[in-house]
């Protein structure tokens, strides 16, 4: 019988309730861990994270308040889908809300949605989603609060692909500190502006000599990758100087033309942004997802005829994930910033039939409710315009089955 990828999956429930829910999974997924109590899913969580939690009502009842806070002591939980053996009108079932994703089930049906869960997958991870300054105030959190930074990740790929470093890229290193020995990977910075590199120097992976990563960047008017960097890391901006990083770090100048890796290739054009910036597509595991966080979309066709080139982009991708950080009120005037309001990229999305939009790069002085009308009004397109059309919210991942 054909075995799921589950390594380090969790079962939450007293003794008799686990054995039962092993029994019934493990012959076609693998065993799980399991916890008997909080205190051993604290310590158990201290130490790896698993890709799915499986949590039993009964469990929940007697640990919820202190379960939801265990959840929080790390950001990378966020990810972890979470099937609940339980209903949504328990009392209690809001405590789970901090989870990207939670799906109830019970014993009939929870063997086929732990297979989907675990089955082969390309997955996209969102790890900061906010535009041009960090900002963690509390009416911010749902949607998030850290600057852009996006982890692609496929089943049995061995290194780590990751856009942008802005503030997000922090969480993220912690989490891959935690998880692996050795670490190795790409690094593809859109464009050196501070958001998208804030977090550089806290991705804690560059401070083990024991780990290895090309970083690269569209080449700018004073220099390539390595000048770039070099020049925000100095003395008087930073305590910490690329020379001081202990990881083998190779630093690449990005040509626009497709490069092709073990599992992926990437290729960009140039986004319509005040410096050079570069709208990424990579295509891995039989999709094609195109990341595009700055980029102003003219309400207007330009001399340049940008927007018959950024269309011919993105002609029928499978993921758009891109800058919508207004709206058409507030773009009128803030026309040349190099951000777009989110009724045009809806608008060109669905005539260049991009099958899952995701709009990213919010506003700082955006709120959790002002996103939320917006992301109110994205799901009418469903199904009609796209598959999927969502804001993206930091700890949210995106899961496409391996073609």
């Amino acid at each position: 019988m054909k075995q799921y990828h589950s390594n380090k999956n969790h079962i939450l429930a007293d003794q008799i309730r686990s054995e039962e829910i092993n029994g019934l999974l493990e012959p076609v997924t693998g065993a799980f861990t399991v916890s008997h109590n909080v205190s051993e899913a604290e310590y158990s969580f201290s130490r790896l994270h698993p890709e799915l939690i499986i949590i039993d009502r009964g469990f929940f009842r007697r640990y919820s308040t202190t379960f939801e806070k265990i959840s929080h002591l790390s950001p990378s939980l966020k990810f972890i889908p979470v099937v609940y053996l339980g209903s949504t009108e328990d009392p209690d079932y809001t405590d789970l809300s901090y989870f990207g994703r939670v799906i109830c089930a019970d014993m009939d049906n929870i063997t086929g949605i732990v297979k989907d869960l675990l089955s082969p997958s390309v997955k996209i991870k969102f790890w900061g989603v906010r535009g041009s300054t960090p900002c963690p105030n509390y009416e911010k959190i749902h949607y998030g609060g850290n600057t852009s930074c996006v982890q692609i990740e496929k089943t049995g790929m061995e290194s780590v692909l990751i856009l942008d470093s802005g503030t997000g890229i922090r969480n993220l290193g912690n989490y891959l500190s935690l998880e692996k020995s050795k670490i190795t990977g790409r690094i593809f910075i859109t464009h050196p502006h501070w958001d998208h590199i804030q977090g550089f120097p806290f991705f804690k992976p560059f401070y083990s000599k024991r780990n290895s990563f090309s970083i690269h960047l569209p080449g700018q008017l004073k220099g390539g990758a390595q000048d770039i960097l070099s020049g925000h890391l100095t003395k008087t901006f930073f305590p910490i100087t690329l020379d001081m990083l202990a990881a083998d770090l190779v630093y690449q100048t990005q040509d626009e033309q497709q490069v092709y890796f073990d599992d992926y290739s990437i290729e960009y054009m140039v986004a319509n942004h005040p410096t050079k910036t570069a709208v990424y597509k990579v295509r891995i595991g039989g999709y094609t997802i195109i990341y595009c966080p700055d980029n102003e979309l003219p309400l207007k066709s330009t001399p340049l005829r940008f927007l018959d080139k950024f269309e011919a982009f993105i002609q029928g991708c499978d993921v758009l994930i891109h800058d919508a950080q207004y709206s058409l009120s507030q773009y009128e005037t803030k026309t040349g910033w190099g951000h777009s309001a989110w009724e045009r990229v809806v608008e060109i999305a669905k005539r260049s039939e991009v099958k899952k939009l995701f709009l990213t790069h919010h506003d700082p002085d955006s709120n959790d409710h002002d996103l939320a009308k917006i992301d109110e009004q994205l799901s009418s397109y469903i199904p009609g315009s796209f598959e999927e059309a969502s804001l993206t919210k930091e700890g949210i991942e995106i899961r496409l089955a391996l073609k």
